[in-house]
């Protein structure tokens, strides 16, 4: 069996996210305990159904956030490690530039206040759905400069998600809720909005909220979004209203949009980095047979979120990978749990 981590961020204080001196702990433990190998490795043992000769992880990024560069490059280049990152070619800043990393803070060459605190998630996704550039992701220079240690796989040109279901969960009531409701609705979410199953946009016919939908909800007093028990009388408005609240793409018009994204940011992965892109990971894991198709006649591999490890006779297309959590105790557990099914 082989395990394949999946990281996102590693940030400069221990705050949201994994911290970077957690991470140089468990790339410690990793190196102690495992072989680490690259996805060429493990598109090879997938395919030759051969099995490596000691307990081996591999390790992977997705999206391609700064923090990459800043904190996990430096770390994993003083354990003598290789990783893979899973691109967004969307994300990549097209500006020129290098920040300061660790090294340069190891080696006297910037103080560690220089260092750039990363946004969460969140906020880095929302800022670039809002402005178009979001600073907390890779410039190209700086995801050109990690080839010595990271391999570039692709992830998408937009990363985004849609609505995929016309089933009603919730309405947007100001609270938490994923930046990528920015992009389903074509605007900033307003109080009201109605919220469905979404999944990653290439996986899906993408329904967006009708014109005649929004005209609606825009047209209600406030007032009658603060009364309590709101939620339940708009619902019942609506379904008065509207027969439909979403209109869904056609199948050739998706099947045309998802073609499109894909050899769009793949030219663009291979433009910035001079390499050919060989291995791919499925935006928010999700996938469908279509996509699983497009996906397979151009890359070698593709990487899911299912939480398991690589076992006998799998899809080297729908390869799982394990997210690693930012606390120890759950890190531990999870390679514990490996070695166990060994």
């Amino acid at each position: 069996m082989i395990l394949v981590l999946l990281y996102h961020k590693v940030i400069k204080y221990p705050t949201f996210d994994l911290w970077w001196k957690t991470f140089d702990l468990q790339l410690c433990i990793i190196k102690r305990l495992f072989k680490v190998i690259t996805l060429d490795d493990v598109v090879y043992f997938v395919s030759e159904g051969k099995h490596p000769k000691y307990p081996s992880v591999a390790i992977t990024f997705d999206d391609g956030y700064a923090d990459n560069y800043i904190y996990a490059y430096p770390l994993l280049k003083k354990h003598g490690l290789r990783a893979t990152i899973f691109v967004a070619s969307s994300r990549v800043l097209k500006e020129e530039g290098k920040r300061k990393t660790l090294e340069d803070y190891w080696n006297s060459k910037a103080s560690f206040s220089e260092l750039y605190s990363p946004k969460s998630m969140w906020q880095a996704n929302y800022e670039f759905l809002k402005k178009g550039k979001s600073q907390d992701f890779l410039s190209q220079e700086e995801l050109c400069a990690m080839g010595d240690v990271f391999d570039i796989g692709w992830h998408s040109k937009y990363h985004t998600k849609d609505f995929c279901e016309e089933r009603l969960l919730d309405f947007y009531d100001g609270k938490s809720w994923h930046w990528s409701l920015l992009h389903a609705y074509g605007e900033e979410p307003k109080m009201g909005f109605p919220i469905f199953p979404m999944k990653g946009s290439l996986s899906v016919r993408r329904g967006r909220l009708r014109k005649e939908v929004k005209a609606f909800l825009k047209s209600l007093p406030s007032d009658a979004l603060r009364k309590k028990g709101w939620k339940e009388w708009l619902r019942q408005e609506l379904l008065k209203n509207f027969d439909k609240l979403l209109e869904f793409e056609k199948e050739e018009e998706r099947i045309k949009r998802v073609k499109k994204e894909i050899d769009e940011s793949l030219r663009e992965l291979e433009e910035i980095t001079g390499k050919r892109i060989i291995h791919s990971a499925y935006p928010f894991g999700d996938y469908d047979a279509l996509l699983r198709d497009e996906i397979s006649k151009r890359f070698l591999s593709a990487f899911t979120t299912e939480k398991r490890t690589i076992k006998d006779g799998e899809d080297k297309y729908l390869l799982p990978r394990v997210t690693v959590p930012k606390d120890m105790w759950s890190f531990l557990a999870i390679l514990a749990k490996f070695l166990r099914n060994l």
